[in-house]
């Protein structure tokens, strides 16, 4: 049984729009800064869809598939090692990536934005890696201020 205030003027609903608006920010993406090892802003900006997004859904359904289709091969012991985990973390957050404000240059090449790009980006430097993951594994990082 629920007791309603007279008193006050409360509605008969709960407004769940602010998870609307959180879910669409989640589908639009949010700028990383990525900073250097001296916490110094680089310049590169990456944008990355949210974990809620149909593309960050997605990227986890491939991710599981891929461990079936891995574990279903005989003999494959290395399944849950650490190079094959970081492996599969590393392309989730490159399906998750949606772009760089600039292209950044690795080995001396101007890397122009692909999946591929972002898998080389984030392997070769974990510092960057580590700053996406941090922010594409938190709802929190998706609320407008």
């Amino acid at each position: 049984m629920s007791v309603k205030n007279t008193e006050t003027a409360e509605p008969d609903f709960i407004d769940l729009s602010l998870l609307d608006e959180n879910l669409q920010l989640q589908e639009d993406g949010i700028e990383v800064e990525i900073v250097g090892p001296t916490n110094k802003p680089t310049g590169l900006v990456i944008v990355i869809v949210g974990p809620d997004s149909t593309t960050a859904q997605k990227a986890s359904r491939d991710l599981v598939k891929e461990i079936e289709q891995e574990a279903a091969k005989e003999g494959n012991v290395d399944i849950d090692g650490p190079e094959a985990q970081r492996r599969r973390q590393i392309t989730y957050l490159a399906k998750i990536t949606k772009g760089w404000n600039k292209p950044p240059q690795v080995d001396g090449e101007r890397l122009a934005f692909s999946e591929e790009n972002v898998i080389r980006l984030y392997t070769k430097y974990p510092i960057i890696e580590n700053q996406v993951r941090f922010k594409a594994d938190r709802r929190g990082s998706f609320i407008k201020s």
